[in-house]
């Protein structure tokens, strides 16, 4: 004989949220995926670059490194040379780590989880 299935009275949440995870949800919202990660981490490393140069370092497509890149500075952690808004068409732009955001990041990280 097979088991009823059990019911509750109120409805499952559509996403899960561990209490007190406000302080996580920006860095997380901001990396993303490890493809942002890899670009932080690269960046740090090696300086600024450009997309072309992330994307044969990383050996991810342009398109998708172009996507991140957009996302990262959205979030405020990189910092573009030009600044965007004064960028021309076809005008070479290199990104940057801007540390105090990935600092700022990293300890609301620390603080979500209990490291810190």
């Amino acid at each position: 004989m097979l088991a009823e299935p059990v019911r509750h009275n109120s409805p499952v949440p559509k996403y899960a949220r561990p209490r007190h995870s406000e302080h996580a949800e920006d860095p997380i919202k901001a990396l993303g995926n490890m493809v942002r990660a890899g670009i932080i981490g690269f960046l740090r490393t090696n300086g600024p670059a450009s997309r072309a140069e992330i994307s044969r370092a990383l050996e991810i497509p342009i398109p998708t490194v172009a996507k991140s890149l957009a996302a990262l500075m959205t979030s405020g952690l990189l910092i573009s040379e030009p600044p965007m808004d004064e960028v021309r068409q076809g005008q070479r732009v290199r990104y940057q780590v801007n540390d105090a955001a990935v600092s700022d990041m990293y300890l609301q990280l620390g603080q979500a989880i209990g490291e810190l």
